[in-house]
C-alpha cells in the first residue's frame, strides 16, 4: 500500500528545504483530479490497523484447532455417557455440556465468512442437543459435520505433508504413552492405576470406530484439560502425526487390513481416499457407512500411510480422476458444499500440474477440459443431480483423453524446451512489464538511485517465492486454494496499485507546469529518492513478480518430473532462454521509454499500466474463482489468459468497470488540464 503514494512522493522527495511541506502536499495542491486519491499518511494508518488482522487470524486457527479437538472428544465421550436419554456419569455429562457450549462461543469468535452464521447455528444446534440429553447418534452426526465445514469453510489444513514414519511413533509411543496407556495400548500401564479417569483404551473397537487420526492428533497436540493427558508440544508435528497414526492402529483387526491392502491394489477405495486428509479426518464408523470395503481400506492406509501419497502423487490426472469420482459419491449422499470442494481440489491438485505437458501436445483439450471441470464445478453449485451426472461424464472423458495424450509420461527435449520456454515467457511477461516501465521511469525523471529499491523489491519477491515454495514442499501445507487465493488476492491489489499509479502519470501528461516544476528539481538533486518513495517503488515490483513466482515454480516441478534426463536439460536451456528474452525485453522497455518526450513518456506509461491493472483484475478474479471463493458466470466468450480475459460474467465485469473508471478519470483530468 505504501505505492500509492509512490509517484508523488519520488518527485516531491526532490525539495530538501527543512520547510519544505508534507510530500504528498505538492500534488494534492495541484487543481487536478489526482486530490481524489489517498494520501500516503492515510495509508500508513491502514497499514498500522491492518497489521493486528494477523495475529487476529493465527488465533483463529489456534480456536479453530481447539474447536476440532472439543467436537472430536464429544463424538467419542458422549455416547457412552447418555444412553437413551439418561445420563451415565454426572460428572462425564457436565464436561460434555461444557465442552459443546465451549464449541459454539468459540465458533463465534471465528472470523466471518460465507457460512460463518450458518456455522453457529449447528453449533448452538449441538450444544442444545447436549443439554436435551438427545440420542448419540444425533450428537455424533452433527458433531462430525461441524468438524468437516468447519474445515471446508476456513480452508483448514488437518493433514501432515508427507506420510508419517509409523516405526518413529512407535517408539515415541513407548518412550511418552505407554507408561499410562500400556505397551499395547490398552490402557493398563504402570501407572494406570494411580489416574483418574483412567487412561484411555486404544484397542476398545467401539471407542476407536467414532474416532479420527486428526482428533487423535489434536488431542496429542492440546492435551485433555482436567485429566492426566498432557500436551505433547516438545514434539515436533511430524512427530505428532507419527504417533496419532501409531496411535489409530492399535484397534485394527489384522484380517481387516490384508483385506484392504488387497482392495486397495486393485484400486479400490482411492477414490474415498484421495489424498492423506480424507484419510485422517474418517473415523473408521464414516468409512463402513460411505461404501463397501471403505473400512478396510481406511485400516490399511492408517498403517501404510505411504500407499496413500504415492497413489496422489503418481499422476496429476489420475489424482483428478480418483478425486472428482469422490465428489460426486457426496453429490450422491446430499454433501454438496464437500463435492464443490473436491472439484475445486480436483482442479487445482490435479489437472492444473498436468496444464504445461498437455498444452504441448493438445492445446484445444486443455482448453475443453479445463472449461468441462468448470462445468462440473458449476453444476455442483445448482444443477440437478442429472445435470451433475452429465457434467461428471464430460469431466472424465475428457481427463481420460487426456491422461492417454501424455500417456508417456515423460518430455522429449524438443517438448521439454517449448514448455519451458512458454512458461517463463507466459508467466514473466506481465511482471517483466511492469518492473520495466518502473525502471524507465526512474531513469527518465532523473533517479537513477532508486535503482537500488527496484532492484531490491524483484530480488525479495523471487527469494521469497522460493522460500514460500520450500516451506510448503517440506514443512507445512499450501493447498492449491490456498495457492491460488493468494495469487488472487496479489494480483487484485496490484491492479489498484497500477490504476492509481497510471492515473498519476496520465496527470502529469497533462500539466506541463508540473513537468517543468520536474525537470527543474531534477537538475539540482537528480540522484536523491526517499525511504518512503523507494519502498513504495520497491513494493510496486514486489507485488508484480511475486505473485508470478510460486505457481511458476510449480509449474516447473511438475514439468521436472514429466522430462527424462536428456528433457531436463532442454528444460534448463528454455528456461534460461526465455529468461534472457524477458530480460531484452525489459532492456528495450527502458532504452526506448527513456527517449520520449516527457509529457508522451508520462501519457504512454500511463496506458501500459493502466492496461496491466485490467489484466491484474481479471487474472485476480479467476484465481479467486479456481480456488472457489468467488461464483463464476459463464459467458459465450474466447478466453484470452494473456490479456487477463476469461469467460465469466464477474471477470469481464470487474474489467469493463476498470475500463470505464479510467476512460473517465482520463476525461475529467483533460477537461481540468484545460482550465488551469
Amino acid at each position: 500500500m505504501f505505492s500509492i503514494g509512490l509517484a508523488s512522493n519520488i518527485a516531491s522527495e526532490t525539495r530538501d528545504h527543512p520547510r519544505a511541506r508534507h510530500p504528498v502536499d505538492s500534488v494534492i495542491r495541484q487543481p487536478t483530479a489526482v486530490n481524489t486519491f489517498m494520501p500516503l499518511r492515510t495509508l500508513l494508518w491502514l497499514v498500522l490497523l491492518v497489521l493486528p488482522l494477523s495475529a487476529r487470524l493465527a488465533q483463529a486457527q489456534d480456536n479453530a484447532q481447539a474447536i476440532l479437538n472439543m467436537l472430536d472428544y464429544v463424538s467419542v465421550e458422549y455416547p457412552e455417557f447418555v444412553i437413551d436419554g439418561k445420563v451415565v456419569d454426572e460428572e462425564e455429562y457436565a464436561e460434555q455440556v461444557e465442552f459443546s457450549s465451549q464449541v459454539k462461543e468459540l465458533v463465534a469468535a471465528m472470523p466471518a465468512a460465507a457460512r460463518h452464521q450458518a456455522l453457529i447455528a449447528r453449533a448452538d444446534e449441538l450444544a442444545q442437543l447436549v443439554r436435551d440429553k438427545a440420542d448419540g447418534a444425533r450428537v455424533v452426526m452433527l458433531a462430525r459435520a461441524l468438524q468437516h465445514e468447519l474445515v471446508a469453510e476456513y480452508d483448514l489444513v488437518v493433514a501432515p505433508k508427507t506420510a508419517p514414519d509409523l516405526a518413529a511413533g512407535a517408539r515415541l509411543y513407548q518412550a511418552n504413552c505407554a507408561t499410562c496407556h500400556g505397551a499395547s495400548g490398552n490402557g493398563r500401564g504402570p501407572a494406570a492405576e494411580d489416574l483418574e479417569p483412567r487412561p484411555t483404551d486404544f484397542t476398545d473397537r467401539a471407542r476407536a470406530s467414532a474416532r479420527s487420526v486428526f482428533g487423535l492428533y489434536n488431542t496429542i497436540s492440546l492435551g485433555v484439560e482436567g485429566t492426566s493427558m498432557p500436551a505433547f508440544s516438545q514434539l515436533t508435528d511430524e512427530q505428532r502425526w507419527a504417533l496419532a497414526f501409531h496411535v489409530s492402529t492399535f484397534s485394527a483387526e489384522p484380517a481387516l487390513i490384508r483385506s484392504g491392502e488387497a482392495a486397495w491394489r486393485k484400486g479400490d477405495g482411492r477414490a474415498a481416499f484421495p489424498d492423506l486428509a480424507a484419510v485422517v479426518t474418517t473415523t473408521p464408523a464414516e468409512a463402513r457407512g460411505s461404501g463397501v470395503g471403505n473400512d478396510a481400506a481406511l485400516a490399511y492406509q492408517r498403517q501404510q500411510p505411504q500407499a496413500v501419497t504415492a497413489a496422489a502423487t503418481a499422476s496429476p490426472l489420475d489424482f483428478s480422476l480418483t478425486t472428482l469420482a469422490h465428489s460426486l459419491e457426496a453429490v450422491r449422499s446430499g454433501r454438496r458444499d464437500e463435492a464443490y470442494r473436491l472439484a475445486v481440489t480436483a482442479y487445482l491438485e490435479g489437472f492444473e500440474l498436468a496444464e504445461p505437458a498437455l498444452a504441448n501436445r493438445d492445446r484445444d483439450l486443455l482448453k475443453r477440459t479445463e472449461q468441462a471441470m468448470m462445468t462440473y464445478r458449476n453444476a455442483i453449485r445448482g444443477s440437478s443431480d442429472a445435470d451433475v451426472e452429465a457434467a461428471y461424464e464430460r469431466a472424465v472423458e475428457l481427463l481420460q483423453q487426456a491422461k492417454a495424450a501424455t500417456s508417456d509420461g515423460t518430455l522429449s527435449a524438443a517438448a521439454g524446451f517449448i514448455s519451458s520456454l512458454v512458461i517463463i515467457l507466459r508467466e514473466g511477461l506481465e511482471a517483466i512489464i511492469v518492473v520495466a516501465a518502473m525502471a524507465a521511469f526512474l531513469v527518465k525523471t532523473g533517479r537513477p538511485q532508486g535503482m537500488r529499491w527496484l532492484h531490491a523489491g524483484w530480488i525479495t519477491a523471487l527469494l521469497l517465492g522460493g522460500l514460500t515454495w520450500i516451506i510448503s514442499s517440506t514443512l507445512i501445507s499450501i493447498s492449491g486454494a490456498q495457492r491460488e487465493v493468494t495469487e488472487g488476492v496479489t494480483a487484485l491489489l496490484s491492479a489498484a496499485v497500477l490504476l492509481y499509479v497510471g492515473f498519476w502519470l496520465h496527470n502529469k501528461s497533462n500539466a506541463m507546469r508540473w513537468s517543468a516544476f520536474i525537470r527543474e528539481k531534477m537538475a539540482g538533486t537528480g540522484e536523491q529518492v526517499g525511504v518512503r518513495a523507494g519502498l513504495g517503488v520497491a513494493l510496486v515490483v514486489f507485488l508484480a513478480v511475486y505473485r508470478e513466482v510460486f505457481e511458476t515454480v510449480l509449474f516447473y516441478q511438475a514439468l521436472w518430473t514429466q522430462a527424462e534426463d536428456t528433457g531436463r536439460s532442454a528444460v534448463l536451456i528454455g528456461l534460461g532462454a526465455g529468461a534472457l528474452a524477458l530480460v531484452v525485453l525489459a532492456w528495450l522497455i527502458i532504452r526506448f521509454s527513456v527517449r520520449l518526450p516527457l509529457s508522451l513518456f508520462f501519457g504512454v506509461s500511463s496506458l501500459l499500466l493502466a492496461i496491466m491493472a485490467v489484466v491484474f483484475a481479471g487474472q485476480g478474479v479467476a484465481a479467486l474463482q479456481e480456488a472457489g471463493k468467488l461464483p463464476l458466470s459463464p459467458l459465450d466468450i474466447p478466453a484470452i489468459p494473456l490479456l487477463g480475459i476469461y469467460p465469466n460474467l464477474q471477470g469481464i465485469g470487474l474489467q469493463l468497470v476498470l475500463v470505464a473508471t479510467i476512460a473517465g478519470g482520463w476525461y475529467l483530468m483533460r477537461e481540468q488540464s484545460r482550465h488551469t
